[in-house]
């Protein structure tokens, strides 16, 4: 019985850990800006 509840509990630790490193939820695209478009910015 003790050996099952300690068991129980590696896996709740590594699977925590585990997400943790991989991250989870939606993540957008990366947004990339035409440099020209920031110089004329720049310049006004």
């Amino acid at each position: 019985m003790r050996k099952n509840i300690i068991n129980f509990f590696h896996t709740v630790i590594i699977a925590g850990v585990l997400l943790s490193l991989s991250g989870c939820g939606y993540k957008k695209p990366p947004v990339y800006v035409d440099d020209t478009k920031k110089e004329q910015q720049l310049k006004q």
